[in-house]
């Protein structure tokens, strides 16, 4: 029984130029922004403070913002940690500042507008991880790419290897 009697031809191909060049300038525009602006790297990656503290009430993130960024902060975030009461706030590294300095601050400030808050836990992340994942993150990707290349270089051939890494690196290049 057919419930559906579709016998159309879709000719998919037709409009293949025209596709091909619009994945093609989305690739030379992803590849011009990753060179001229680089990547929004996170304080995993370039070193900053990771604070913890807890509230007596219920966190009022949209008011730990605007301490924060009263601070002269721009590129910070907080976030519920665990509970409601639990509040986590990572700040980058500014000039002149240690992380020790940068928890005094914050957290007078905090205390400021609400006498409850208590400082659970305070760390430094260094750069030294971001590029210990940076580095490894690339050398997995290293070794996907060749292994896709012998698999389908053995399965297929050596051109269907390359041209399958190429597409999928071109999907990489665009979603970075």
């Amino acid at each position: 029984m057919e419930f559906f009697r579709i016998h159309r031809t879709i000719p998919f191909m037709r409009h293949a130029l025209v596709l091909n060049i619009i994945s093609l300038v989305t690739f030379l525009l992803a590849v011009f922004f990753i060179l001229t602006r680089g990547f929004h790297l996170s304080i995993e990656f370039t070193g900053g403070t990771v604070m913890e503290v807890n509230y007596a009430q219920t966190a009022q993130l949209e008011n730990v913002r605007g301490v924060v960024s009263k601070l002269g902060y721009t590129d910070f975030q907080v976030q519920n940690f665990g509970t409601s009461h639990d509040v986590m706030i990572r700040l980058p590294l500014q000039e002149g500042q240690t992380s020790a300095t940068q928890s005094e601050t914050v957290m007078a400030a905090l205390k400021a507008a609400d006498s409850g808050v208590e400082l659970r836990r305070v760390e430094f992340v260094g750069p030294q991880v971001g590029q210990e994942l940076l580095h490894n993150g690339l050398m997995a990707l290293l070794v996907v790419v060749i292994g896709i290349m012998v698999y389908l270089g053995f399965r297929f051939e050596w051109k269907f290897a390359v041209a399958g890494v190429i597409a999928n690196l071109h999907d990489v290049v665009i979603i970075l």
